[in-house]
């Protein structure tokens, strides 16, 4: 049956409706009334003999049993476009060879849970929490990742890392099991993740005397610039390089999920390190802790996320300050010039200082300064 692009465009949103009944579970669609929706190049065509050319295909294909138009009436009148029309699908695989869809494309998270159901061995609970966490590989096929999540068991008493297991299962890819700990908890049965993430690395610098302060630096060379300078204002600090968000990971303040490596160049007798980590392990020891990085929105978010792991730190003002005092002058750099346009406005941190004076800076300049343009106070 030859029909112009107009009718079968309209059977094309017929078949998407046929679509998201299959997808619900539904054995077929609802009927649907004639609308702008449904066929708009019937409903707002601007001369009746177009609308007339058109009803004329519909009663041609129901005629043909593809369709159902009711009321009956409006079936057989050359004008029944007119009347309360509504269309029922009698014939699903007619209409759909018409469009070229012969099947519904399922997603990607319809294909892991028929995969889950078929090849995990488990429970049906457990199958249904699993089939929450959808894991699409390149080049592999959702069977043969199911499968390799039924040789989990076989690591679950070993010492691994979270990103060990992962690469023993996927053919070397450490990263798949990241942030799907609920899913290797049901596969094994167990009430929890055994595998911890990797712990998180922090390279300190501890002061010779007693611990007065904290500092957390987001830039590699910044921190070395602060351990070379001798500033008094570093006093009693103990300085950590905390590279990106890792600072504000939960897990930095458990002895497990955190590993903590001391520079030469600062104290290390054990009575420091003690101290140091102390602090650092007791959420109940308060040291004043300060974060000092980027004069961007990637920093402030820093800032903000580092707040939900320690309440209480604030953006180091003798850091920030020479930055906001530049960036006020007009230097810096805009957005798109260091590949930072994609950078998301943080509107508060929680950290008074930031939210008065850094980010409406940030706001009113549209400029970013990077930490290593300001070298170290002194």
């Amino acid at each position: 049956m030859d029909l112009t692009l107009e009718t079968k465009n309209f059977l094309g949103r017929l078949v998407d409706r046929l679509d998201a009944a299959d997808k619900r579970g539904a054995e077929r669609a609802q009927s649907v009334a004639l609308s702008s929706k449904i066929w708009p190049e019937l409903v707002e065509a601007h001369f009746e003999s177009d609308k007339e050319a058109l009803w004329e295909e519909a009663q041609l294909i129901h005629s043909r049993g593809w369709i159902r138009i009711t009321p009956e009436t409006a079936a057989r009148s050359p004008a029944g476009y007119a009347r309360d029309v509504r269309f029922t699908v009698l014939l699903p695989e007619e209409v759909r060879k018409a469009v070229g869809r012969p099947e519904r494309l399922k997603s990607a998270s319809e294909r892991w849970r028929e995969a889950v159901e078929e090849h995990l061995i488990a429970p049906p609970l457990a199958k249904q929490v699993v089939g929450a966490f959808c894991i699409e590989l390149p080049g592999r096929s959702m069977s043969e990742v199911v499968q390799r999540l039924n040789a989990m068991a076989a690591l679950s008493g070993q010492p691994l890392l979270l990103r060990e297991v992962s690469a023993k299962l996927f053919w070397g890819l450490s990263k798949v099991l990241d942030g799907r700990q609920g899913l290797i908890a049901a596969v094994l049965g167990l009430p929890e993740c055994p595998f911890p993430e990797t712990p998180v690395q922090l390279l300190v610098q501890l002061p010779a005397g007693s611990l007065r302060g904290v500092l957390f630096i987001e830039n590699q060379m910044s921190f070395e610039q602060a351990a070379r300078s001798g500033s008094p204002l570093l006093e009693g600090f103990a300085l950590v390089f905390a590279s990106g968000f890792k600072g504000s990971a939960l897990r930095l303040r458990s002895p497990t999920g955190s590993s903590v490596f001391y520079s030469q160049r600062g104290a290390l007798s054990a009575e420091c390190r003690e101290a140091f980590e102390s602090w650092l392990f007791q959420s109940s020891l308060q040291v004043p802790t300060h974060f000092w990085g980027d004069l961007d929105w990637s920093g402030m978010g820093i800032l903000r996320a580092m707040r939900a792991t320690f309440p209480n730190i604030t953006a180091w003002q003798p850091g920030y300050v020479p930055m906001l005092q530049s960036l006020l002058e007009g230097h810096g750099h805009a957005p798109i010039e260091a590949e930072k346009a994609g950078q998301m406005a943080v509107l508060s941190t929680g950290c008074a200082f930031s939210d008065s004076e850094l980010i409406p800076a940030l706001e009113a300049t549209g400029r970013f300064i990077d930490q290593e343009m300001t070298a170290a106070p002194h």
